[in-house]
């Protein structure tokens, strides 16, 4: 009887034991032949950033405005006078 105990412990003692070589074994060929990754996502972020508002400024075009510019300057006055009128009451 304790025997076979001591025979069913043994065992458990060794297959342990192989399994933490092997674990051991991948784990040193993982680290030694591999790259490892890394994400840098702030710089990645920026960079895409900067990418896309580099092809807005490209594709850009500048504005011909459909109004003539006394309209705007009505406009300006307009909302000018409003805006007075809006503080005073």
């Amino acid at each position: 009887m304790l025997n076979s105990i001591l025979h069913i412990l043994f065992n458990i003692i060794i297959s342990l034991f192989i399994i933490y070589c092997f674990h051991s074994t991948w784990e040193y060929f993982k680290d030694t032949y591999t790259h490892k990754k890394t994400k840098d996502l702030v710089n990645t972020q920026i960079s895409k950033y900067q990418q896309m508002m580099a092809e807005m400024q490209e594709n850009a075009q500048p504005e011909n405005p459909s109004i003539s510019t006394t309209e705007i300057q009505t406009m300006d006055d307009d909302l000018t006078k409003y805006m007075e009128e809006q503080m005073c009451t």
